[in-house]
C-alpha cells in the first residue's frame, strides 16, 4: 500500500471505502449453503413411492361355538343363555323391587354387544306397552333396509310376544317384547358398541338373533 502514500489523503479515503464495498459485494450470504440443501431434500422425498390411501377396516368380531346354560337373575324369569354371555343385574335390585320392575344386562364381551332387559309387572297398561315397542319399528323404517317380525307364542308357558329384526345401518338390530298378558312384560334391545354397519356386522348379528330366538323360546316367569 506504500503507493497510496503518495494520493491525497481524501483520494485514498475514497479508494478505501470502494474496496471495502467491493469486498461485501463478493461475500456468500449464508442462506445460499441451506437452501440447495432443503431443495435436495424435497427432491428425494418426491421420489418416493406415492401415499396411498389405506382402506377403512371392518370391526373383527369373535363367534365362539355355541353353547347354553340355564340362567336366572333378580327379574322373575329364567331362560337359555350362551356360554359366552353374562348376565349383569342392575346393581341395588333386591327381590321385592324386582317383582314391580327391574332391570338386567345381556353382555357379550367378545362381540362388543350388549342386550338391555326390562321387566316389570302390568298395571292394565298392557296396550299401551305394545304400542311403545312398535314404535320402534316406526323410528327405524327410514334407515332399515327391512324389518322381520316374528310372533312368538307359547301358550303352555304363557309366553307371548313378538321379535322385531331389523337389516341396514341401525342402532338396534333386534328388538323384542314378551308377556303373559296378564301380570308380566319383558322388553329387550341389542346394541352394539360399534357404529352401525349392517353389512360389517352381519355375522355376528345373525349369530345373537339365534341367541335371542333361544332366549324367548326357553323363557319361563317366575
Amino acid at each position: 500500500m506504500l503507493w497510496l502514500s503518495g494520493l491525497p489523503a481524501g483520494a485514498r479515503r475514497s479508494l478505501v471505502r470502494g474496496g471495502a464495498q467491493a469486498g461485501s459485494m463478493f461475500r456468500v450470504p449464508r442462506s445460499a449453503f441451506w437452501i440447495p440443501g432443503l431443495l435436495l431434500l424435497a427432491m428425494l422425498t418426491a421420489c418416493g413411492e406415492d401415499p396411498v390411501p389405506r382402506p377403512r377396516g371392518h370391526l373383527r368380531l369373535d363367534l365362539p361355538d355355541t353353547g347354553y346354560v340355564r340362567w336366572s337373575g333378580a327379574c322373575p324369569f329364567a331362560a337359555d343363555l350362551p356360554v359366552y354371555a353374562l348376565g349383569v343385574d342392575r346393581p341395588g335390585q333386591t327381590a321385592a323391587t324386582a317383582d314391580t320392575a327391574c332391570a338386567t344386562t345381556l353382555r357379550f364381551p367378545g362381540q362388543r354387544a350388549s342386550v338391555f332387559i326390562t321387566c316389570r309387572r302390568l298395571n292394565g297398561d298392557l296396550a299401551e306397552l305394545i304400542e311403545d315397542a312398535h314404535a320402534f319399528k316406526a323410528k327405524h323404517e327410514a334407515r332399515a333396509v327391512r324389518i322381520r317380525t316374528e310372533r312368538l307364542e307359547r301358550p303352555d308357558v304363557r309366553v307371548f310376544g313378538t321379535l322385531f329384526n331389523v337389516d341396514g345401518d341401525v342402532a338396534s338390530p333386534l328388538v323384542l317384547y314378551l308377556t303373559d298378558s296378564t301380570s308380566r312384560f319383558l322388553y329387550a334391545s341389542l346394541y352394539f358398541d360399534a357404529r352401525p354397519n349392517g353389512d360389517s356386522l352381519e355375522p355376528v348379528t345373525s349369530r345373537i338373533r339365534a341367541d335371542l330366538h333361544r332366549f324367548a323360546g326357553s323363557l319361563t316367569w317366575r
